[in-house]
Parts: structure tokens; sequence; C-alpha cells
């Protein structure tokens, strides 16, 4: 069973997104919102501000972001695997 490179550089750069980049995500949809005035933007600021908050507080967030990029590896490798390519 093969794992190509593209699959692993994808599972890793989530990984590392979530564990650095969710309260930068939500500084960006801010300044969005700041120089567009579109509500559901503003929305989206909320989202990934909160989002970033908890999940920066949250005890497991290693481990989170393994289990995160192990799913982005094995689903599709298993999924290519029953389909029989």
């Amino acid at each position: 069973m093969h794992i190509s490179k593209r699959l692993w550089a994808i599972a890793i750069a989530v990984a590392l997104y979530f564990y650095f980049l969710l309260p930068a995500t939500a500084q960006i949809f801010y300044e969005l919102y700041h120089l567009t005035n579109i509500g559901p933007i503003y929305w989206g600021y909320s989202s990934f501000k909160a989002a970033g908050y908890y999940f920066s507080v949250y005890e497991y967030r290693f481990l989170v972001c393994l289990v995160v990029a192990a799913i982005i590896i094995v689903v599709p490798t298993i999924m290519k695997k029953f389909r029989g390519t």
C-alpha cells in the first residue's frame, strides 16, 4: 500500500493550519469585513475567532491535529483499496 506524497502534504498542511492558523484566519475575516461591510463575513470572523480560542486552550489540541492528519491519509487509502485501483 503506497501513500502518495501529495496526500502526506495535504494532511500535514491541514494539521498545521488547525494547530497554528485558526486565529490568523479570524483576523483575515475581520479585516475583510471592515473592507467590504458584508455581514456574513463577520459571521465567519466570529466563528473562526471562537474556534481559534477554544481550540487553542483545548488540552488535546495536538492529538486532534494528529488524528485529523491520519484521517486525511487513511480514508482515501482505504477507499482506493476497496475500489480495487
